[in-house]
């Protein structure tokens, strides 16, 4: 059983990594509108960090690889973890846009909500996102039932 999440987990790791790549290399010199007024797709380079804030750095990437170091201890090590989902959500997240900044010296951005003021961002930023959200969940969660 624990084999066999295993597998699963870096299966979903891979897709998204690959769904992230592919959807970044379509989009790369594009801008259109999927819905009118409210969502558009349109290439930016984001030479920053998290939404485009603070600037690209070794440091920044030594950072990147520490926190995914740590993300894949806890997975291994699983003392308190009872869903991978999250976790690998924010790993193959992180390891998208590393992908980006070692490859390429800047992230690929292209989803563009006009609802509110929110910076451009990629399919790797909404797999981060959810998966933080998650794990805090989970603690939360946690905590309250202990």
């Amino acid at each position: 059983m624990r084999k066999r999440r295993f597998i699963i987990g870096i299966i979903l790791g891979i897709t998204i990594i690959l769904i992230d790549q592919l959807s970044k290399i379509f989009i790369i010199d594009k801008k259109f509108e999927v819905l009118p007024g409210f969502l558009n797709f349109s290439y930016v380079k984001n030479i920053g960090a998290a939404f485009g804030m603070g600037k690209f750095s070794i440091v920044l990437i030594l950072n990147i690889l520490i926190i995914i170091g740590v993300i894949v201890a806890l997975v291994k090590f699983r003392k308190l973890i009872n869903n991978y989902i999250p976790y690998i959500l924010v790993l193959s997240g992180g390891i998208g846009n590393l992908i980006d900044r070692v490859f390429r010296g800047y992230v690929i951005d292209f989803i563009d909500v006009n609802l509110f003021n929110f910076p451009t961002f990629n399919i790797a930023d909404i797999c981060i996102v959810i998966g933080i959200f998650w794990i805090g969940i989970d603690i939360i969660i946690h905590n309250i039932k202990r």
